[in-house]
């Protein structure tokens, strides 16, 4: 029989990051350095895969008028311990390709063109966020593991939709200081904002985010075409699916020391030596929000294995109808915001799938929290955006929560334990200076 309980944990599990200034990166221009051991190397990667495509759609808006998504490429970010420091190297650029994401969060908005209207957004977002940096270090070689006899474990991450593969640095460069090498997805499915895909003539072409309601499918007649977007986010977590598993691919060969075939400018003045020192054998899988729905998609699928997979406020609507078994352990840490609406009651129905699961609740976080929007912008805003809690002490306890489950590491604190059933009201979840737990405990 199972159970479950929640938690509240009254002492701070971790040292806080760097303090943060309360304008964020307003006039620094740069997010807080990692708070880690390790300095972190940032390298660009996107190599060709069999092309695919998926879903029975017309539209106008993905590249070539074609039907459906079609993939032939993969891009993903490693974030990984170097031994370099930024002095020797400088930051990377946390936007590379600013106008082109204001672009596609402007088709996000689904609203018609308009020249003043896009100008002033393209003004303001430039003025939060032009030029920001992040501590990583360009093309570093990765450092050989403290251990002779062991390699780096290995953590792939799923962004959400409306998100890009730099858009939670803060997450992925604190576990990389750790000692692991983090592998961000850059989804060519529809959900970013703007991606710029390379094939290996070097030729290029941007795919911006993709509207439900310009779609017409074949598969339906007129008047019956989807009212939502249930069947185009059913489509994308396939093609989320299939770029998982052509990383996992080149992950490997490159984990054996084999050539990688590289795309565009991703491959220019590289060395890959060392890369053995990464352990492909048994991976992590995470993600946010829809990438939390691939995580759990795929430790249920009979082509992946993983010892543990990491959710942060996944998006389980996008999972159902779900009877499916996770094979690794699940560690879901939750938003206040997402823990008081139906999707967490969801997940206490889906969790108990998983060999073992542990939920948290991060009182006074929302949504993005986990990103690394709220880093950025000042505190004033944050709190108009419904922020409570410190955008540093959330990563924070994230990285020292998902720390503890990767390495099982005992938790010792104090809690005060109460029987838990459906969603929480956010009197139930606390402060926003305690961490609220949710754990499933198997009985012999």
């Amino acid at each position: 029989m199972f159970h479950e309980t929640l938690a509240h944990c009254e002492t701070p599990l971790v040292g806080a990051l760097p303090k943060r200034s309360p304008f964020g990166a307003l006039f620094s221009r740069t997010l807080p350095a990692y708070a880690g051991q390790y300095p972190v190397g940032v390298r660009d990667v996107e190599v060709p895969i069999p092309r695919q495509s998926f879903g029975n759609f017309k539209h106008n808006s993905m590249p070539d008028g074609e039907a459906g998504i079609t993939i032939d490429t993969v891009m993903f970010t490693l974030f990984y311990p170097t031994e370099l420091t930024l002095r020797s190297r400088g930051q990377m650029v946390w936007f590379p390709r600013l106008r082109q994401t204001v672009d596609g969060l402007l088709k996000m908005s689904n609203k018609p063109y308009n020249w003043f209207y896009n100008t002033v957004a393209y003004g303001g977002v430039a003025a939060m966020i032009r030029g920001t940096t992040f501590p990583g270090i360009k093309d570093a070689p990765l450092k050989p593991p403290p251990e002779s006899n062991k390699q780096w474990r290995l953590i792939l991450f799923s962004h959400g939709a409306g998100s890009s593969r730099l858009m939670n640095s803060a997450v992925c460069g604190e576990l990389a200081s750790r000692g692991y090498v983090v592998a961000v997805i850059e989804h060519r499915d529809g959900t970013g904002p703007s991606s710029r895909i390379t094939n290996e003539a070097g030729e290029t072409k941007d795919l911006y985010w993709l509207n439900w309601s310009d779609l017409e499918w074949a598969s339906f007649d007129l008047e019956e075409q989807p009212k939502d977007d249930a069947t185009l986010r059913h489509v994308q977590l396939e093609v989320r699916l299939a770029e998982l598993e052509g990383i996992i691919e080149a992950l490997r060969r490159l984990a054996r020391g084999e050539p990688l075939v590289l795309t565009g400018q991703t491959g220019l003045s590289r060395d890959w030596s060392g890369w053995d020192r990464m352990d492909v054998t048994n991976p992590i899988i995470g993600g946010h929000s829809f990438g939390g729905s691939l995580a759990m998609a795929a430790a249920a699928d009979g082509r992946f294995k993983f010892s543990h997979v990491v959710v942060f406020d996944p998006a389980t609507q996008r999972l159902e109808p779900w009877n499916k078994c996770i094979s690794a352990p699940l560690l879901a840490i939750n938003s206040e915001e997402f823990a008081t609406g139906v999707e967490f009651t969801k997940l206490l129905a889906m969790a108990p799938s998983a060999a073992t699961h542990e939920l948290y609740v991060i009182p006074g976080s929302t949504h993005p929290a986990f990103s690394d929007i709220f880093l950025i912008l000042p505190n004033y805003v944050n709190k108009l955006f419904g922020l409570a809690a410190d955008p540093g002490r959330v990563i924070d306890l994230t990285i020292d929560t998902t720390r503890r489950f990767l390495e099982n590491e005992e938790d010792n604190t104090d809690r005060i334990v109460r029987h838990v059933s459906g969603s929480l009201t956010k009197g139930e979840v606390g402060d926003i200076n305690s961490l609220v737990r949710c754990h499933r405990e198997d009985s012999v």
